[in-house]
């Protein structure tokens, strides 16, 4: 992906953590120069998102960091977004409205209704957790395909994860088990030294005591 390198370099990594990709995108169509930013390695994901005040106005940025291992599954989506065409069309009434008496003022709510009208549509990228709790990207319908592309790398590496636990966990199950049955055979092997050793000492004590009859 074109944007990889920089993306990679937005983050801070742990060592050992490897298969690490990325990309940027729009967060809209209109605000283009600000950027979302998801990477992901072997064992975390990891993204920031500008916040924004009507789809224009930039108000910070949100990050979020999400273990591979709480992750159920990366899902993609179009999403309609009723809330930008219900205050699009508020602020081109305004907007029209206020063009006699004050049309800078006009001009920035028809500004305002351009950029709700361009976010009706968008593209998500959608983390689920096992719990059904989902953390959502959102980005700009025009940038659909590449993050379904980075859905997939991201999701390759979700199973990856999964079969390493599945593997670490038949690990401890072998181990637990072999630990179990070595305990067991070191009880009875335990057993039988006591059993001989009592044999031992109740054949000793008939010898010992005729020899001390003869003695006698």
């Amino acid at each position: 992906m074109a944007e990889t390198a920089q993306t990679m370099t937005e983050f801070t990594y742990a060592p050992g953590e490897k298969n690490i990709v990325g990309d940027r995108f729009s967060p809209s169509v209109i605000i283009f120069w600000l950027k979302t930013s998801i990477a992901a390695s072997s064992t975390r994901v990891q993204y920031r998102a500008p916040n924004t005040l009507f789809g224009l106005i930039p108000l910070g940025a949100s990050t979020k960091t999400i273990p591979l291992r709480n992750i159920a599954s990366v899902d993609t989506n179009t999403k309609f977004n009723l809330g930008s065409l219900v205050w699009g069309l508020f602020f081109l009434f305004v907007g029209f409205g206020m063009f006699d008496s004050n049309a800078l003022a006009a001009i920035v709510c028809l500004l305002i209704a351009v950029a709700n009208f361009a976010n009706v549509m968008s593209a998500t990228l959608t983390f689920r957790d096992p719990s059904g709790g989902a953390n959502d990207i959102t980005v700009s319908i025009l940038e659909k395909d590449k993050l379904m592309s980075l859905a997939q790398e991201i999701q390759a590496r979700v199973f990856t994860d999964a079969d390493q636990l599945r593997h670490e966990e038949s690990m401890r199950m072998a181990e637990k088990q072999y630990t179990a049955q070595t305990n067991s055979v070191l009880i009875q092997q335990q057993m039988l030294a006591n059993q001989q050793t009592q044999a031992a000492q109740q054949t000793q004590a008939p010898e010992q005591s005729e020899q001390t009859q003869q003695g006698e």
